[in-house]
């Protein structure tokens, strides 16, 4: 009975990998801006959130102050989440109003994204743009932003590029992945006209209509996927635009990157139980959402389907006694996965235009980077803590020197 339910849910999670591979293709190609049904400007509440940043959030401020859009369109909010050094007064000195946070119980950023949102005043504002505050913003992307909500997107993300890709083969690594996650997720279903589905948690922006006068609700350690998710049950539709580009610190150590994935891992994991019902509920309204209630159940699925390959390993080589039979495959398959997954995280690489120092070392320990992802996603199905842990950014590269460092 077990091997047959290993079976099935490897079975399972191949049609699921079918799809997705059907939705990527073809690989090759771009998107055409936006069709604007207006030339208004509306006026954007740029949100900031930070934790003992006051090292790189003067990069980010000043990005934001040399956007190409009307100074008056746009106002900067800074929450001070739990801080204990001088972020507070660098968000000041830059022009930007403050709020402080200070809550040990409630620590995260969905927590913060709520309590902000019970302080907002949303009068004279028509949507927020949110940032991290290691990030800087390319001077279009407000202009960007403005553009899809002319063209009635309510919601949108931007373009991610890893902000420090040559500071290790980790960071590298995570830098890949948002380039992969844009490659292979957001910009194929932009071109099939399907919401995209997750903003990333940085980096993004929406309409104040969406949150319908409730403010910010969500539980998961992984808000970002879960405001998305709920955001197309409600029927609200998720753009993807390329040409508002920004910026993010990765990770540098692989302790770091090891925690900060485990949390997104146990909050996917929660999104399940958080956005799937809605979801499988909504899809006789329109059924595109049945795009996003597929991806909603992927990293369960992921999960299980690392579980039930090294179960159903085990049961063959203890039915057979053949243990050197196992490693020989083993190592054969290992092999082949590795080089496959490095020729294609440099064929991503190379459709994305990018480039940096050091940019084969990313590619060559790729797979070892999503090999971990894996052992996390099986990881989470017996233990999860979604505690949030603080990662140190140290990264003050400005716009400028990024841009002509990482752009073709």
């Amino acid at each position: 009975m077990i091997v047959i339910a290993c079976q099935v849910v490897l079975a399972v999670a191949g049609l699921f990998g079918l799809y997705q591979a059907i939705i990527a293709l073809p690989l090759v190609g771009g998107l055409l801006p936006p069709l604007e049904l207006t030339a208004r400007r509306h006026r954007f509440a740029v949100l900031v959130f930070a934790r003992n940043e006051e090292v790189v959030i003067g990069r980010l401020l000043a990005s934001l102050r040399a956007q190409d859009y009307p100074s008056e369109q746009y106002e900067i909010f800074v929450t001070a989440d739990n801080c204990t050094d001088e972020t507070a007064a660098v968000a000041r000195s830059a022009g930007a109003t403050v709020l402080e946070r200070h809550d040990e119980q409630r620590v995260g950023k969905g927590h913060a994204l709520t309590w902000f949102f019970d302080r907002f005043d949303p009068h004279g504002f028509d949507a927020c743009v949110v940032f991290d505050a290691d990030n800087v913003a390319d001077p279009g992307f407000l202009a960007a932003m403005n553009s899809e909500l002319n063209a009635g997107h309510p919601i949108a993300t931007g373009y991610r590029m890893g902000k420090n890709p040559s500071a290790s083969w980790v960071a590298g690594g995570s830098t890949l992945f948002w380039l992969m996650q844009t490659r292979l997720f957001h910009l194929p279903r932009a071109r099939r006209g399907l919401p995209c589905v997750s903003v990333g948690g940085t980096g993004f922006m929406f309409a104040l209509s969406v949150l319908d006068g409730r403010g910010w609700r969500t539980e998961s350690a992984c808000e970002d996927i879960e405001f998305t998710l709920s955001a197309i049950a409600a029927g609200h539709f998720v753009a993807y635009t390329p040409w508002a580009r920004y910026y993010d610190e990765q990770p540098t150590s692989f302790a770091h990157s090891l925690r900060q994935r485990y949390r997104w891992a146990v909050g996917s994991l929660q999104v399940v139980r958080l956005c799937t019902p809605s979801l499988a509920g909504a899809v006789r309204r329109d059924w595109r959402i049945a795009d996003a209630l597929i991806f909603s159940v992927g990293a369960l699925l992921s999960g299980l389907a690392g579980l039930a390959w090294v179960v159903l390993m085990l049961a063959g080589a203890l039915q057979t006694g053949e243990w050197n039979g196992l490693f020989g495959s083993l190592a054969v398959s290992a092999t082949v996965g590795y080089v496959a997954l490095a020729g294609f995280a440099w064929l991503v690489l190379r459709l994305e235009q990018a480039r940096w120092r050091g940019d084969w070392l990313a590619v060559a320990m790729f797979p070892l980077y999503l090999l971990s992802w894996s052992a996390l996603q099986i990881v989470t199905l017996f233990y999860r803590d979604p505690r949030w842990v603080p990662i140190p950014h140290t990264d003050t590269t400005s716009i400028d020197d990024l841009n002509a460092q990482l752009t073709p």
